[in-house]
């Protein structure tokens, strides 16, 4: 049997395998024990791999529509005929309507995504969207307009003190964060849980602050203010690295322990003994949660929140703490913003970005003030902002122009490694939107509900299919690709080179394969893709408060307490708490009708966001959509376990099975997200069951619920009811 080295990419972290192999076939993986970073750790989804590369169902060769939208008739085409027809009528939408016209939905990583951006650079286009908008990104782009970087990796091993954020790490980091909080624990170290669920940390936490969903920036603001009233800041740091201290000290003043207890359910004794632990307690870090990126109106000031007390309470760059810098060597190598080629794209197109007169903070008024920012700094110190992660279309913006062809006509789209109908909200706008295109191209493992709408379907590689650099701030690993991709399987750089070229842009695509690129970015350390290979990867040298000899990557270059670039912008430069729309504070009557508080998003093993839904091994541990509910809230409701129930707001409503847990308080629900039904029809009208359980069905995106700064939806701090499914049908 031979044995070779790869890496699992079914979610974001590319842990470390090994594939063994007998007759040309994979017939079992197990992580690799010589990897430097995840050491033979694999999560209980990296074994579906195996599932996945062979799924009877995986698409391997593309297909053209010859019936109806949706009606499920396909043709198989060659890549060179499809890539033909799909450049020919590009070429053909842009001289009739402009490079504007062309869209892109973003999704979870599972392509390179720099290839995506540099070929809309390229063609002109500067309408690539999509869930960046709730996902990690609010936080990406508001920690650089603060202090230059994103703190991607809190130092977890080394901090005495964790905040758990909105962050379920067991479920959504079981082999990155979740085994380091565990050491840091037996280390001594304090662990305080801010969630609304009581998780598994939240059980063995020292302090569990079980907060009511959509108003953790309240309770920030609370520590915030108590950790100045009660001289608990760093002064030096804030005297010599900050700036609009004093502005700040006005702002939060009204939030009193008191005043933060009444907004947000935590008792004022707690929220004053969490905030005394996380700011005596030194070195402390708050790694970055999911939960504040999703909840609306409040989440861009959430991560304004969340990097305030990480600098005033001198948590920055410090052994132990939330660092964002680069390490060592790592700053050398050509990173993603590299390769983008983002000057390339004229300032006349620039203009042109849907959503961002609405939201510039998220177009590319603020990536480019963030971007100049950066550029103050010695090369190397801290990454330059990616595009793809800060400098996008407002999805709602994109799926109205498709529909009214205003301000002017979207009549193309191209999707990769997203499943948009799954994965925006308002289901049945992004639906109209998709079935209006002109020109709908997929790329896809599986036939999903989105690819079933599309005009051409790609069949894209597996990650083991693929190679790939893994670059964070601290290392850069390698990731090998495992086995040559079966059947006509490719990557997304094949995808939109062989478009580029076609198109004319091939002096930009020099390199004809990915590996190639991933040589030239390891030029400046002196290595090859296959070098790096040999020796797994390069660990990062970290230096500590650089930040003394070069300053911070904002336009003051200290930490801007006071944002100066969200003020130039026409946000609050300041966090200011806004009531949800829909909650039992601003919306009473409603809560009458709707009397629960919704979340959804919640990480749930071994699915990762609309994927696995295929997998046999999968579906066993979790064959249907979940509703989570307390047990006295079901009693109330006649609700038993296993039960269909139907789950509805103003928006809409949805079925899933009820599972009873204390784990959650009486006046909440947690729905699982994502769901449809692969085993399904896949035509119109039932396209897979896409609109039976899926929570965007339930979730606005009108702009009175999105966060004013870069039109975060929400996808938590909701209203809803629940009926058992039989009364439902009758009441209707």
């Amino acid at each position: 049997m031979e044995i070779r080295r790869s890496y699992c990419g079914l979610c974001h972290p590319r842990c470390g395998t090994l594939l063994h192999i007998e007759d040309g076939k994979v017939v079992k993986i197990t992580g690799d024990p010589d990897h430097p970073i995840t050491q033979g750790a694999l999560c209980e989804r990296g074994r579906l791999m195996l599932d996945h590369i062979y799924h009877p169902q995986r698409l391997n060769y593309p297909l053209k529509r010859v019936g109806k939208k949706g009606e499920g008739k396909w043709q198989r085409v060659t890549w060179e005929q499809a890539l033909d027809e799909v450049a020919a009528k590009l070429a053909n939408l842009k001289d009739k309507y402009g490079a504007e016209t062309l869209t892109f939905t973003h999704g979870t990583k599972r392509t390179y995504h720099w290839d995506c951006r540099r070929f809309f650079n390229l063609f002109g286009s500067p309408n690539t969207c999509g869930v960046n908008t709730i996902c990690m990104c609010p936080s990406y782009a508001t920690e650089y307009a603060t202090y230059g970087g994103m703190v991607m990796g809190s130092e977890l091993l080394g901090a005495q003190c964790i905040v758990l954020w909105g962050n379920n790490a067991s479920k959504s980091s079981p082999i990155g964060s979740y085994p380091k909080i565990l050491h840091a624990r037996k280390n001594g170290a304090k662990l305080i849980v801010i969630d609304p669920r009581r998780t598994k940390e939240a059980e063995t936490a020292d302090l569990w602050l079980q907060i009511r969903p959509g108003t953790d920036l309240a309770l920030m603001l609370g520590w915030i203010r108590h950790i100045i009233a009660s001289d608990l800041y760093d002064h030096e740091f804030v005297a010599n690295w900050t700036v609009g201290f004093e502005e700040l000290k006005a702002a939060v003043e009204p939030y009193t322990p008191e005043k933060v207890s009444e907004i947000t359910s935590v008792p004022a004794d707690l929220i004053i003994e969490a905030a005394n632990t996380y700011a005596m307690i030194s070195p402390a870090v708050i790694p970055f949660g999911l939960g504040l990126d999703k909840q609306g109106v409040n989440s861009t000031q959430c991560a304004r929140g969340r990097a305030i007390l990480r600098a005033i309470t001198g948590n920055l760059e410090i052994p132990g703490g939330d660092v964002f810098t680069l390490a060592g060597e790592i700053g050398k190598i050509h990173d993603a913003e590299y390769l983008e080629l983002n000057h390339l794209i004229p300032a006349s197109q620039r203009a042109k970005q849907l959503g961002s007169q609405e939201y510039p903070f998220f177009g590319f008024p603020g990536w480019e003030r963030n971007s100049a920012a950066n550029k103050k700094l010695p090369k190397g110190y801290a990454a330059a902002p990616e595009a793809w992660h800060s400098n996008l279309a407002h999805a709602r913006e994109v799926m109205n122009a498709i529909i009214t062809g205003k301000p002017y006509p979207v009549k193309a789209a191209i999707t990769l490694a997203n499943n948009p109908l799954l994965a925006l909200p308002n289901t049945q706008h992004v639906f109209e939107a998709l079935q209006a295109l002109e020109l709908y191209v997929v790329m896809e493992y599986y036939m999903t509900p989105s690819a079933a709408l599309a005009d051409y379907v790609f069949p894209a590689s597996t990650t083991v299919e693929q190679p790939e650099l893994w670059l964070t701030p601290g290392f850069c690993m390698s990731c090998p690709q495992g086995i040559e991709p079966l059947y006509e399987r490719r990557n997304s750089y094949d995808f939109y080179r062989g478009l580029g070229v076609r198109l004319g842009q091939e002096e930009h695509w020099p390199w004809k394969t990915v590996e190639e690129v991933y040589d030239h970015c390891l030029e400046p350390v002196g290595l090859t893709f296959q070098q790096l290979v040999d020796q797994y990867g390069v660990l990062g040298e970290r230096e500590y408060r650089r930040y003394e000899k070069f300053g911070f990557g904002t336009p003051s270059g200290k930490v801007e307490l006071k944002s100066s670039i969200f003020e130039e912008l026409g946000a609050a430069p300041l966090p200011e708490y806004h009531e949800p729309k829909w909650s039992p504070v601003s919306s009473p009557d409603l809560a009458e009708e709707y009397p629960l508080i919704l979340i959804t998003g919640s990480r749930f093993m071994p699915m990762y966001q609309s994927e696995q839904r295929q997998i046999e091994k999968a579906r066993k541990k979790v064959p249907d959509p979940l509703v989570s509910i307390h047990p006295d809230t079901a009693a109330e409701l006649g609700l038993s376990e296993g039960d269909w129930a139907v789950i509805s707001t103003p928006q809409g409503s949805i079925r899933q099975r009820v599972k009873i847990t204390d784990a959650m308080h009486p006046k909440m629900v947690d729905l699982q997200h994502s769901w449809w039904f692969p085993e399904r029809d896949p035509s119109l009208p039932d396209l897979f069951g896409a609109f039976e359980s899926n929570t965007n069905m339930l979730c606005p995106d009108d702009p009175e619920f999105c966060s004013p700064e870069i039109g975060s939806w929400p996808h938590s701090a909701l209203l809803c009811r629940v009926e058992k499914e039989r009364e439902a049908e009758m009441a209707s």
